[in-house]
């Protein structure tokens, strides 16, 4: 008798460690990579100085100070903001109204700042 109840108890564990949870089965994502998966962040923004602006890639490049540290970042620009890349220049003061997509930086809006700002 003891035998029949370890046998049982033996391939109940088997058969309930070898189905899947009725919480994996329903989950969408347990098949799909990071990389699929789209996630976007809220809109940030950034005070920077302009390296550099590479119209063809609709790309820019610029350096930001926080917490007296300073960051190169490149910003992908959307089709409806490239046309200020083209009033941009190296040294220029800008500020980015951005999303994170993935781990890609989105620029959704860049203001050139004043002048006045510029020299101080």
């Amino acid at each position: 008798m003891k035998k029949v109840v370890a046998a049982l108890v033996t391939f109940l564990a088997v058969v309930g460690l070898g189905m899947p949870t009725p919480s994996l089965a329903q989950d969408s994502t347990v098949d799909t990579t990071a990389k699929t998966r789209k996630t976007v962040a809220g809109p940030r923004r950034m005070a920077a100085e302009v390296l550099a602006v590479n119209r063809g890639a609709d790309a820019l490049t610029v350096r930001s100070v926080a917490n007296g540290k300073e960051t190169d970042v490149i910003f992908s620009v959307q089709e409806s903001v490239a046309p200020v890349l083209d009033t941009l220049e190296p040294g220029d003061r800008v500020l980015v109204t951005y999303v994170r997509v993935n781990d890609q930086l989105q620029a959704q809006q860049i203001v050139k700042a004043p002048e006045a700002a510029q020299s101080r």
